[in-house]
């Protein structure tokens, strides 16, 4: 179906959904078991000590960013968490811990769960909701990675771009103009690219018409075809 001039796109794909490198509200089932979890209050860029205080994280409030560093010795921001998610449940369940950090963006508030709790069977026999919401979780985040790394074989930097800025349009209701909530650093960590390279991507955009803002507080898209054509190479 073509799509009309100056109209934005109507609904999401998981895989479109996936470029945005956020994650919030995956996980709420497991607030109804935080009884067996252990409370503790992270100020801003606080590193959380999970090769100390092993086991799954439940982030309540705040957000938390998660890096990984690269064979070459450069660390890259891979997630987002935000409340209402689960995280480091792969490293508990395969006890396989890669070079990486837990970077609270703001103040949060975090329980603990105890690392053998999804050896438990007891547990998981008593909480089927709670081990079914977290194995989708996990396939959401799966997608999530593949996304990322299929994106980055292929294309230009400023059509990588273009699909992120087409994922927080859809994830905005499609609105022209909505907010990112990340600064252009955060962006580059997210796509794997130098800070630099975005701000000459974003430059290019802004030429051809296909963006005319793109801040923190505002991203305003002026071509909804060209951003659609771009994004789909």
């Amino acid at each position: 179906m073509t799509i009309p001039a100056q109209t934005p796109p109507v609904g999401s794909t998981d895989g479109e959904m996936a470029r945005i490198g956020h994650v919030a509200d995956l996980n709420k089932p497991w607030e109804d078991v935080l009884r067996y979890a252990v409370r503790s209050v992270y100020p801003k860029d606080a590193v959380i000590p999970h090769q100390k205080t092993r086991g799954m994280y439940y982030l309540s409030r705040g957000s938390v960013g998660i890096f990984y560093t690269s064979s070459c010795g450069r660390e890259r921001l891979t997630l987002c968490i935000e409340p209402g998610c689960l995280f480091n449940e792969a490293r508990t369940l395969a006890g396989y811990n890669p070079e990486g950090r837990f970077v609270c963006t703001s103040e949060s508030e975090i329980w603990r769960f105890p690392e053998n709790l999804l050896e438990d069977a007891a547990f998981i026999r008593e909480h089927p909701v709670q081990i079914a919401n977290l194995l989708r979780s996990m396939g959401i985040k799966m997608l999530i990675h593949y996304t990322f790394l299929a994106d980055m074989g292929t294309g230009r930097h400023e059509i990588h771009l273009c699909r992120f800025i087409l994922s927080l349009a859809r994830k905005n209701n499609s609105q022209s103009a909505f907010p990112c909530h990340m600064t252009q650093q955060e962006v580059a960590d997210l796509l794997g690219i130098h800070r630099a390279t975005l701000a000459r991507a974003l430059q290019r955009l802004k030429q051809h018409g296909v963006i005319s803002s793109f801040t923190a507080r505002k991203v305003r898209i002026s071509d909804w075809n060209l951003l659609l054509s771009l994004a789909s190479r």
